[in-house]
């Protein structure tokens, strides 16, 4: 079994971006949506990327199966985490080359070309991510 950080890796390869995933943190404390690509100012004011994902909803296993994840359906929690993963990564390798890295046009075009996602939102939690 690899890594979180490990599996950010692949999917950064296999889709194309020649540079190391930011870190990854599991959070306790984000229960509105599953995933979330933050970016803030360390104690130097370098500003840092991070993922985060929620281990209350990502770590459940009584979701009702199949469920639809970015507008794909997955039918094991393994999937929903990989798709949640690919979501945020996108935010992240946008941010990378220095582009809006929200969920514009080029973000929809990435997702649905290089993951197969239809949906630009994860629709797990209370909110779209």
């Amino acid at each position: 079994m690899s890594t979180t950080r490990a599996r950010a890796a692949a999917i950064l390869k296999a889709a194309g971006w020649e540079f190391a995933p930011p870190p990854i943190v599991w959070s306790a404390r984000l229960t509105r949506c599953a995933g979330l690509f933050v970016i803030e100012k360390d104690s130097r004011g370098v500003w840092r990327p991070e993922i985060r994902l929620s281990i209350p909803l990502l770590r459940r296993r009584d979701w009702p199966w199949p469920m639809e994840v970015c507008g794909i359906r997955c039918h094991d929690a393994e999937r929903v985490q990989l798709r949640i993963l690919e979501h945020e990564l996108i935010h992240f390798a946008l941010w990378v080359e220095g582009k809006e890295w929200g969920h514009t046009e080029e973000f929809r075009r990435i997702a649905f070309e290089r993951f197969g996602h239809q949906a630009i939102t994860h629709g797990i939690g209370s909110e779209d991510a």
